[in-house]
């Protein structure tokens, strides 16, 4: 039976990061990572705001499709790694996680990372604030005190926590 971990946290934190480091602490683990970028609608299918495509609503994701994703990877692998800024939103994909992660980093950090990440062009100041706002009116845990490891995204991760908590036996 696979495990299910779902990685959340605003744009930059380092999710995709963790989810290559996870994997690599099981070298002997069929694992998949499942980015939520790759399950995002159409770019016309997605709302606008102001002169840009606004990735960062809920309405962006194709949850659908993501969910069945995971649940077929559940049956081919051992673990399944799942990753994105919006992952915790919908009820219906959360509840596939056995495990939940999120990684905090500051506001001022996420500002710094945000600015200087230039794969879509230079952003403007008022969409990296929306970027900050969407996360958090979309991108928190809807259950704040559910099992959930808090990794804090501007220091290095510990293999032996990610362990205990990945595996370890109540």
């Amino acid at each position: 039976m696979a495990l299910s971990i779902g990685i959340g946290g605003v744009s930059r934190a380092g999710k995709t990061t963790l989810a290559t480091y996870i994997k690599d602490l099981y070298p002997n683990k069929k694992t998949h990572i499942i980015s939520m970028d790759d399950y995002v609608h159409e770019p016309d299918k997605i709302p606008r705001i102001k002169d840009r495509i606004d990735w960062e609503t809920p309405a962006s994701v194709d949850y659908e499709r993501l969910k069945k994703e995971i649940e077929e990877a559940k049956k081919k692998y051992d673990l399944v790694i799942t990753e994105g800024i919006l992952i915790f939103y919908s009820e219906e994909v959360n509840k596939l996680f056995d495990k939940r992660i999120f990684i905090d980093i500051p506001k001022s950090l996420f500002y710094i990372r945000r600015r200087n990440d230039t794969r879509w062009g230079k952003e403007p100041r008022w969409y990296i604030d929306y970027v900050w706002e969407s996360y958090l009116k979309y991108g928190r845990l809807q259950d704040p005190a559910s099992d959930t490891l808090y990794i804090k995204g501007d220091q290095p991760y510990s293999a032996l926590l990610i362990d205990e908590y990945l595996y370890k036996v109540a």
